[in-house]
């Protein structure tokens, strides 16, 4: 009876984590959704130039991201029909799911921290490579691109305040109302914000992914060693003597 019990608690934790899993893979759906449909980063994603590094890291992310929510809600699924079934074969899947996720939320939170700073590098590349250009050659071409990026980012150049602004500057920004921030300052904070959620999801999707391969494991080797997971739907009719 305790086993049973047990069984049954840890099969709804389960279908819980399921869930979870799946809502999981909507969130990064959505959290690559709008990094690639976000103006700030379109605006530095269309720039053309041969330094341009973050149309690849763009790119990648974007793949990478619709690649591991689509896991997800297929994680989700097949624990939801094992767990409904009672599939011994479909919670080994899970497991072996489960734990391949884990290496991979490992992996990732490797690379978030050095991704971070490769994302902004190559960011300030294009920048730097923009302003140089027209401050060399007054190229109409790094003059749109430094207009688009200064009214997207709202910043203006490399310096703090108007008083410092040299020609690039007047020409491509826009002086109305307060000082704007410094476009490399504004880079890095945007970066930053977008980092801290994508840690934020990372922690939550690596604390359920252990959860649920301890669940998995648990329903797997109970499964094998009790008997009344196997009883589901089968009956024995008992024959009844006549007095």
């Amino acid at each position: 009876m305790r086993i049973g019990c047990l069984l049954k608690a840890t099969k709804y934790q389960l279908l819980g984590t399921s869930f979870t899993v799946m809502f999981l893979g909507v969130a990064v759906a959505a959290m690559t959704l709008w990094i690639s449909c976000s103006d700030e980063f379109i605006v530095i994603r269309s720039i053309t130039i041969e330094t341009n590094r973050y149309a690849r890291l763009h790119d990648l992310a974007a793949y990478s991201g619709l690649s591991t929510s689509v896991f997800l809600a297929l994680l989700g699924i097949i624990c939801l029909i094992g767990i409904i079934k009672e599939s011994e074969y479909l919670l080994s899947v899970v497991l072996f799911c489960f734990a391949l996720l884990f290496c991979g939320v490992v992996q990732m939170m490797y690379w978030r921290s050095t991704y971070k700073q490769l994302v902004e590098n190559a960011v300030k590349d294009v920048y730097d490579f923009l302003y140089d250009d027209f401050t060399r050659n007054s190229s109409d071409h790094s003059k749109q691109d430094l207009i688009a990026i200064h009214s997207t980012f709202l910043c203006c150049g490399k310096n703090s305040t108007f008083s410092h602004y040299n020609p690039v500057e007047n020409e491509t920004c826009f002086a109305e109302g307060p000082p704007l921030k410094d476009c490399l300052q504004a880079v890095e904070d945007q970066i930053t914000g977008l980092m801290a959620i994508v840690e934020a999801l990372m922690v939550l999707l690596g604390i359920v992914t252990v959860y649920g391969m301890i669940l998995a494991a648990f329903l797997c080797f109970a499964g094998c060693l009790t008997v009344s997971w196997h009883t589901k739907g089968k009956y024995k009719v008992a024959n009844s003597s006549e007095h």
